[in-house]
């Protein structure tokens, strides 16, 4: 059995064994099938035989389709069903809506996976056959019985593939008919009698899909394209395809470079890799598409079952883990608190914004941040006099970096953007209007940054500027949206800056190019850059890249909803990029991941849930060792990329939202900060550490991620106040720790964060999700935000403890010696 949502633009005429059924989520489709053409339009439900030759195409409609696939065993091999809703058959509603039913019971357990699932999935599956062969049975499928003739699907396929090949070409049915051994008469019959129209329709068919085509590709003449496409003339061109189109060749053309209306919307979700090279910008509206089929769950009948929640009791195979006092244990980095990231460097000038910095340094003492802008015109670092001469003014940069130095903070100095004045053309980025332009004359660029350098050298010092890090620019691998010039001038732009930087003090660490994870699976980007650095000899201290969870891995993905990738995507993308770097000799180099998140959408409901908290500790725990610095984007919602709405939990990036209550996304930093400096073990679910005072620190998560229908694209189940029906349903978390060899009395403090203990977001929903917070109202969030903390003495030298962690949920146990 096969279940998943795609996307339809063309599907030529094929043929399988499997039974498939179709059913229209969103849009419109048209489908040829047994002889006959069909439009099928939201909440439409076909059935298409196995062996019956079918073809599949998009209206003027975007389309997103459910399919089911089985195989023709499940109906006792042979039954012919007659299923269709496009007929618009009155007795048959009621049919159809037991078929939808199943279906959409059966996507209800696959997207979430509860305990049983399979089972109750096949269960589903049964009975929508059984409904099927009850209901639309018409007799035997003739294709299926004894003695069928497989060859005539051999003959059809080698004909069809030769059209697809030749079509360019004379081909008549003689031809054809001909290649075939077959007579003219016999010939024509079993192609038409196997498509439902005659061969010479089909060929025209064919012609104009590839005319079309080219229309929308190319800047080829029209009469040129009808010929090249096996067209006798234009004006038979034109005819034919303005009885299939409704339109002349050169209006659709004009048409297909204009987008609509309705695709100009402000709505951010992830591109493609043919629309941006990294696909990591949103620019399109988030489908809900399965809500036309869950509707179907609210039914009598199935609502209870939808809802019957996974047993409490349930647990997943319980681990057990057992650590010795005196067991050997290993140094590491705590890469996760090592540089913190922020919006933009105006903001940082804001009370609030500082106020939450230093409240976050004080419980997590990471030692560089990362903003973009310092270079924005907002920041007035640079203008020009009337004559075209250079005026520098580092006023709001002083106090900036004269605050953060102030907390203990250093730079990771992000170059960017272009100032307005300096810039070759407009294009700009974010509501702030950053211009990502390269540089008009680039020795005017080389010398502002020798400029910038030289005053924080003599206001800084060298020993404390020799400890920052310069990153050169933002995502240049994102042509056209975070780099309005071509990847070689980006690459000749690093060399110019890194060479400005070093001349000026050579010890200085500069490095790049905080690339996009898209570039790094699909192209050659990384590669070409570092290339570049060897063949030039240029600077490279450290390389910089940023991680997230939306977008398909391939390029050649095409059709497919955007997805969220698998927890696995962040170490791959790690692996990936050591792998291009050992393989051009810069395996020497830091690796810093200097922007992740859950999401790259400053929306992404989740990011305010807890959900975040174990989605931060599982990254951090399964990346230890494999980067310099992971850097989370970013500490505060006091963030500015677009307009800011109005609900305090909006989705924003921050670890802390504008009112200065913390997120479970927070708290997973500060437990993780209590950890000690060498590991003891680390597991599934689980991390344990030990300090040089001999205290011990466990660290249980329940990572559960989001289920399928999420994955691909889907929100209809997410809403403002409704943001954990997307994830896969699972049970408990089921941890036994046994300590053994302890010398003495320990007192063992709990921390416990989950839905009911803690989390901010939960309480907030609890209280009714007001939009305004009184400041009373924030006083209240924030006593409730926060882990729940228990204690106990330990007097045995052997002690267990079980632990049992709600989905999302977090514990730390600390066990500090006593005297």
């Amino acid at each position: 059995m096969k279940l998943f949502v795609n996307s339809v633009k063309h599907i030529d005429f094929h043929w399988h064994k499997e039974v498939e059924v179709v059913y229209v989520l969103h849009g419109s489709i048209n489908m040829y099938l047994d002889q006959q053409q069909y439009t099928l339009h939201e909440d439409d439900l076909i059935v298409v035989n196995s062996m019956s030759v079918h073809k599949m195409e998009r209206t003027n409609q975007d389309n997103v389709l459910l399919t089911l696939q089985f195989g023709p065993e499940l109906m006792n091999n042979n039954a012919f069903i007659s299923c269709n809703s496009a007929l618009n058959v009155e007795q048959d509603v009621p049919r159809l809506l037991s078929i939808k039913q199943h279906l959409a019971q059966m996507v209800w357990e696959i997207n979430k996976k509860t305990p049983g699932y399979q089972n109750f999935t096949m269960g589903r599956l049964q009975m929508l056959c059984g409904c099927l062969q009850r209901y639309f049975s018409s007799g035997t499928n003739p294709t299926l019985e004894e003695g069928s003739k497989d060859y005539d699907y051999k003959r059809l396929n080698r004909v069809l593939t030769y059209i697809d090949i030749h079509y360019n070409e004379k081909i008549t049915l003689q031809d054809m008919a001909h290649s075939e051994h077959l007579s003219l008469h016999y010939f024509s019959h079993f192609f038409t009698d196997k498509i439902g129209i005659p061969f010479q329709k089909y060929l025209t068919l064919i012609r104009l899909e590839k005319a079309q085509a080219q229309l929308a590709a190319n800047d080829k003449k029209i009469s040129e394209i009808a010929l090249d496409c096996g067209f006798a003339n234009i004006k038979l061109f034109n005819k034919y395809f303005k009885e299939k189109y409704g339109c002349t060749p050169g209006s659709y053309r004009e048409s297909s470079r204009t987008p609509e209306p309705h695709e100009l919307n402000v709505n951010r979700k992830p591109k493609t890799y043919e629309e941006s090279s990294s696909g990591d910008y949103y620019e399109m509206e988030t489908l809900n598409a399965i809500a036309s089929l869950y509707r179907y769950l609210d039914l009598k009948g199935d609502a209870n079952h939808k809802m019957l929640p996974v047993s409490s009791a349930h647990l997943s195979n319980q681990t057990s883990i057992e650590v010795r006092a005196d067991q050997t244990s290993f140094v590491y980095e705590k890469h996760w608190n090592i540089t913190m990231t922020a919006g933009r460097a105006i903001e940082g000038l804001r009370e609030d914004w500082r106020k939450q910095l230093s409240a976050l340094k004080g419980k997590v003492p990471f030692q560089y941040i990362r903003f973009h802008g310092i270079f924005n015109d907002e920041m007035m670092v640079y203008s020009e006099t009337e004559q075209g001469a250079p005026v520098y003014n580092w006023s709001y940069v002083d106090k900036l970096y004269d605050f953060l130095l102030a907390q203990g903070v250093r730079p990771f100095v992000e170059l960017s953007f272009m100032p307005s004045q300096l810039a070759r053309s407009k294009e700009t980025l974010f509501w702030w209007r950053g211009n990502i332009s390269p540089p008009s004359d680039p020795a005017k660029w080389q010398a502002l940054v020798r400029e910038f350098i030289r005053h924080c050298l003599n206001r800084y010092g060298t020993e404390e500027v020799k400890k920052w890090y310069f990153e050169v620019w933002n995502e240049p691998d994102l042509a056209g949206v975070c780099w309005a010039g071509s990847k070689e001038e980006y690459f000749a732009f690093y060399e110019l800056t890194a060479h400005a930087i070093k001349t000026v003090l050579p010890e200085l660490r500069v490095g790049g190019p905080a690339m996009g994870y898209g570039s790094l699976w699909n192209d050659t980007w990384a590669e070409e850059f570092l290339s570049y650095c060897r063949k030039h000899e240029v600077a490279l201290d450290f390389f910089s890249f940023h991680i997230y969870s939306e977008y398909p891995k391939r390029k050649v993905e095409e059709d497919r909803l955007t997805q969220i990738m698998p927890p696995s995507f962040y170490k791959e993308s790690i692996d990936l990029l050591r792998q291009k770097m050992k393989a051009s000799s810069y395996s020497h180099v830091e690796l810093h991941v200097t922007e992740w998140n859950f999401s790259l959408y400053d929306r992404n409901l989740l990011h305010d849930t807890m959900f975040m908290a174990p989605f931060v500790i599982y990254h951090t725990m399964n990346t230890l060792g494999d980067v310099k610095a992971m850097a989370f984007w970013s500490f505060t919602d006091v963030f500015e990329e677009s307009i800011v709405p109005t609900s305090p939990f909006y989705g924003g990036f921050g670890l802390i939202n504008r009112d200065g209550l913390k997120k479970p996304s927070y708290y997973a930093f500060e437990l993780m900060q209590k950890l000690g400096d060498e590991l003891l073990i680390k597991g599934d679910g689980y991390v344990g550490t030990r300090k040089s005072d001999g205290s011990m620190q466990f660290l249980f998560y329940h990572y559960v991620h989001v289920d399928q229908l999420f994955a691909s694209g889907d929100w209809s189940e997410l809403s403002c106040s409704t943001r954990y029906d997307v994830f896969e349903e699972k049970g408990s978390k089921a941890f036994e720790l046994t300590l053994n060899k302890l010398p003495g009395p320990y007192k063992c403090t709990s921390y416990q964060l989950d839905r009911d203990h803690g989390s901010v977001f939960d309480e907030w929903t609890r209280m009714g999700s007001p939009y305004s917070l009184t400041e009373e109202e924030i006083s209240y969030l924030n006593g409730r935000s926060g882990p729940f903390m228990g204690t106990e003495i330990i007097r045995d030298e052997c002690w267990r403890r079980e632990i049992l962690l709600p989905p999302h949920g977090v514990m730390l146990l600390i066990l500090n010696r006593q005297y």
